[in-house]
């Protein structure tokens, strides 16, 4: 299905949506979910959740029934998803740390002491098929995650998309 790219922004342009019985979830979505509950999928509609499968106390998979006339209005949980599909790209999504772990150097400081041992941080994710068609460059929202930077463009199945956090202001500098 053809959906508009994103609801609030005319003329951001078109993207395409597949429908699938099988989904993704985030995880930290899956671990607050309980039976019985009634969701919103993000431009698809409702679900209820009819079973938590888990095995030796992790949540392997999520059993629901489309409740599409069911109220978007009501529901206190929007879900991101994905389709089960093989289309779906990977995805390296990269943020970067402070340099200095202290917020203020003094004088007498030896700098080196503060020097943040990991600066980068990057974890693996999938991402929509669309994603595809990201330049270098570009500047693209993840849903409840941020925004990102294309640092390197999809050029084929084996070599993930790289993206670059940008920072939203709200990180709160290193405590001394």
């Amino acid at each position: 299905k053809i959906l508009p790219r994103h609801k609030k922004y005319e003329g951001a342009g078109n993207k395409a949506t597949t429908f699938t019985s099988r989904i993704w979830l985030e995880y930290a979505d899956a671990t607050v979910l309980i039976t019985g509950q009634e969701v919103t999928l993000m431009d698809w509609g409702n679900t209820i959740i009819k079973e938590i499968k888990t095995e030796n106390g992790i949540i392997t998979q999520l059993v629901g029934e489309l409740h599409l006339e069911g109220s978007v209005k009501l529901t206190k949980l929007k879900l991101t998803w994905l389709p089960d599909i093989e289309d779906l790209v990977s995805l390296s999504l990269v943020e970067f740390d402070y340099l200095i772990t202290k917020k203020k150097l003094e004088k007498d400081d030896d700098f080196v002491k503060f020097i943040n041992p990991c600066t980068r941080r990057e974890t693996s994710a999938l991402g929509d098929p669309n994603m595809r068609n990201l330049k270098q460059g570009e500047i693209i929202q993840l849903e409840r995650k941020g925004y990102y930077r294309c640092d390197v463009p999809f050029i084929r199945p084996s070599k993930p998309i790289v993206l670059f956090a940008i920072p939203d202001g709200q990180q709160q500098p290193p405590a001394n």
